[in-house]
This record gives structure tokens, C-alpha cells and sequence, in this order.
């Protein structure tokens, strides 16, 4: 028999035996769908994850923060540190292979005034590598440069949120920001950040909208006075994915010496996080996939039963083809191609099914879903691969079955 004519024939019995099919084609629609939509939901969860992280520097981006003591009782080797500084950031740069960029930061709240109007705001003291480490460019005039760390520039910088909150519709460039009744020339303003994890929720990049940004230099010398150069953070690009590790490793041995041997710092890998965060949602992903396997395997029974209720029924019908001279590779084929063509079916139902079950989960649980065109090629190979497993026995039966005694068979 012709493959085309084994198609023709199963379509027709699908089509006379709708409840029969009904029943071969359930289970698979159900483990389908579940497959579906937990690579759905993770692909797109890791989709957005990288996302954001890209919109702040990327995967590649690692970051040292003071870490206070937790003990109840501290040893004056700790109280005698003095935590993060502009020179680790300095040895780091100096000393530490692989590296892009390395961007201190001293944060502070200090009095804003322009006009009439005074409103505590957020000031950071950075270097020029900020823009690079944030991907946060000038949407109008310059960033901070190495001319203006060198000399202590009174210049700033102000997000987009800052500048409309101190000059509202006019132009900033020029004008001179008091803070903390110093006076500092506007010399840019920001693009706008924004990054929304779902519809209607806020921007979780405000918080960069309403920085302003002076010279790391000019925040030592015109604010804090700190004479030991302390700093907030220290961030870290690598050159490379490959060389996060090795970067690490590194970084943590240089301050833990620097700092005479007191861990009073924490390393934030972004990579580490990253993979930690996918760990935690395997959890989630295998209770479904374990759900999929499951319908699929009850589905693949309950078609392998049908088939073989199938075959007990055209008995008589193998019989007379084997004795016009059918071989058994013919037999065997019809048998699986009917199999298969129920369980492509039920499989393209399944993606169906399993995108309305992405979409429901994501409403749900607050977390995109995207649809891939990966969807469509693990409905299709996974009910194939069913159909074919759980038919090659009812198909060797046919094929095997010896024609004198199909044709007795009443």
C-alpha cells in the first residue's frame, strides 16, 4: 500500500469513528499542551530576565557592596576597616585581568534647589565609565568626562525625572542646580530608562530617572570631605562571558587581602544569579513537563488499546490483502501511519491548547509567556514520536499474523 493511500484510509477512520479518535487524541492533547506552555513561560521568562538585566549592563556586569558585620560581638580588625574605597576600585582595575570598565560610586541625599524650589534628591558621585556600565547615555549634552574629574568640576548631570522635576518644561543645559547650596552647571540630561515586566505595572527603572550625577572627585572634595575616598559600590564589567569566573575569583582575592583579611564586602554575580534564579524555577517547569509526560503516556496507551481493538476487528481484512500479495512492511505501515495521523492531531490541538494555557498561567501568575515558533516543532515531534511508539506493537501484531488464520477468523 501507498503512504498516500495508508493517509487516506486513516482519515477516513478517523472520520467514522469520531469518539474512538476523541479518546486516542486526549491525552496527547493535554501532555502537549503542558509542554507547551512550560517552555512558553520559561523561554519567555528568561527572555525578560536577560532583557533587564541587558537595560543595566548586561550579564557580564558584577558588583561589590559593603557588607556590615553581623556579629554580636565584632573584632577591631573589622571595626578597623574602612570597607569599600576608590583605591580597591583603582588596585582592581590595575591588577585584575579581563576587565572593561570599573565604575565606584559614592551615593548620597542632599538638598536640590533651583529657583525657589529645594527638594531632597538623590546625587551620585561617578566616573565617565558610568554611561558605559548603565548603557545610560546624554539624550542632550554630554556625560561626565575625565577633564572634569581631573579639575572637580562643579558640573551635573541629571536624569530625566530629576531635570523635569526641578525645571519642568525648561531647558536645564547651563543653568546652574544648587546642591547643598553649591552651585553646579547642568552640562546633560539623560535618555529615559524604562523597563515594565508586564502591562500596567510601574517603570522599575525610575529610580534612575531621578539621579543626578556629579564627579566622583567633586563629591569628596565638595560634600563628604572623606579623606579615605569610602565608597557606596564598586561595579565591574568583564570583557567576556567566559571570563565572569575567572574575574570573580580575582576580585574576591584582591580585597580580602587589600582589607587585612576581613570579608566586610560582598561580590554580586550577575551570571551566578542568573543561573540560581533558573534553578528555582525548574521546580515550577517540572511539575508541568511531569504532568505533560504522564497524559502522553496514558494517551499512548489508550491508543495502543484502540489500535489493538482496531486490529482485532480488520482480522479478516489483513487476511485477504496478505493473501493478494501484501507484505508484512505494508501492513505495518498502515497500521502506524493511522497512529500517527491520530496523534499529529492531537498534537496540533495541543499547541492550541498549550498557548491558551501560557496565556492563562502568565494572567495569573503575573509572568509573560512568548510564543516561539519552537512551540509548534515540539507539538509536532512529540505527538509523531507517540504515535510511533505506542503503535509499533499493534502494527507488528498486523504484520506478523498469518494470513490461513486471519481468513478463518470469524
Amino acid at each position: 500500500m501507498m503512504l498516500a493511500e495508508a493517509i487516506v484510509d486513516g482519515l477516513v477512520d478517523v472520520r467514522t469513528h469520531k469518539m474512538r479518535t476523541f479518546l486516542q487524541t486526549l491525552g496527547v492533547v493535554l501532555g502537549v499542551g503542558s509542554l507547551v506552555a512550560v517552555q512558553g513561560l520559561a523561554d519567555a521568562g528568561r527572555r525578560m530576565a536577560l532583557k533587564f538585566m541587558a537595560e543595566i549592563g548586561g550579564v557580564t556586569k558584577m558588583l561589590v557592596v559593603n557588607r556590615p558585620a553581623k556579629e554580636t560581638v565584632v573584632t577591631a580588625r573589622k571595626l578597623a576597616s574602612d570597607g569599600l574605597t576608590w583605591e580597591d576600585a583603582q588596585a582592581i582595575r590595575d591588577e585584575v585581568p579581563f576587565l572593561a570598565q570599573v565604575d565606584p560610586i559614592v551615593q548620597d541625599e542632599l538638598p536640590v534647589r533651583y529657583g525657589r524650589y529645594l527638594k531632597r534628591n538623590p546625587v551620585n558621585g561617578v566616573t565617565p565609565d558610568y554611561q558605559s556600565v548603565y548603557k545610560f547615555y546624554p539624550a542632550r549634552g554630554r556625560f561626565l568626562s575625565e577633564g572634569d574629574m581631573g579639575s572637580m568640576a562643579r558640573v551635573a548631570v541629571l536624569g530625566d525625572t530629576a531635570s523635569r522635576t526641578f525645571f519642568g518644561n525648561e531647558d536645564p543645559l547651563g543653568k546652574t542646580l544648587y546642591i547643598a547650596d553649591i552651585g553646579f552647571t547642568v552640562v546633560g540630561v539623560l535618555e529615559r530608562k524604562e523597563f515594565f515586566f508586564d502591562e500596567g505595572d510601574n517603570n522599575v527603572l525610575e529610580w534612575m530617572n531621578r539621579q543626578s550625577y556629579v564627579p566622583l572627585t567633586a563629591m569628596y572634595s565638595r560634600f563628604s570631605g572623606d579623606t579615605k575616598k569610602r565608597v557606596s559600590y564598586i561595579n565591574i564589567m568583564v570583557d567576556k562571558a567566559e571570563h565572569i569566573q575567572k574575574s570573580a575569583v580575582a576580585v574576591k582575592a584582591l580585597i580580602y587581602r587589600r582589607h587585612g583579611g576581613v570579608e566586610d564586602f560582598e561580590l554580586v554575580n550577575r551570571a551566578d544569579r542568573l543561573k540560581r534564579q533558573e534553578e528555582q524555577n525548574r521546580t515550577f517547569n517540572f511539575t508541568f513537563m511531569a504532568a505533560g509526560i504522564v497524559s502522553l503516556v496514558v494517551g499512548g496507551i489508550v491508543i495502543m488499546n484502540i489500535m489493538l481493538a482496531s486490529y482485532q476487528e480488520r482480522i479478516r481484512e489483513v487476511g485477504i490483502r496478505k493473501a493478494l500479495g501484501a507484505r508484512a512492511s505494508d501492513i505495518a505501515a498502515q497500521f502506524l501511519v493511522e497512529s500517527i495521523l491520530v496523534t499529529s492531531i492531537g498534537g496540533v490541538v495541543g499547541l492550541a491548547v498549550g498557548i491558551g494555557f501560557a496565556k492563562a498561567i502568565s494572567v495569573l501568575l503575573s509572568r509573560p509567556a512568548i510564543i516561539t515558533p519552537k512551540m509548534a516543532l515540539v507539538s509536532v515531534v512529540t505527538s509523531v514520536a507517540v504515535g510511533l511508539f505506542f503503535g509499533l506493537y499493534p502494527a507488528l501484531r498486523a504484520a506478523r499474523l498469518n494470513p490461513v488464520e486471519a481468513l478463518r477468523y470469524e
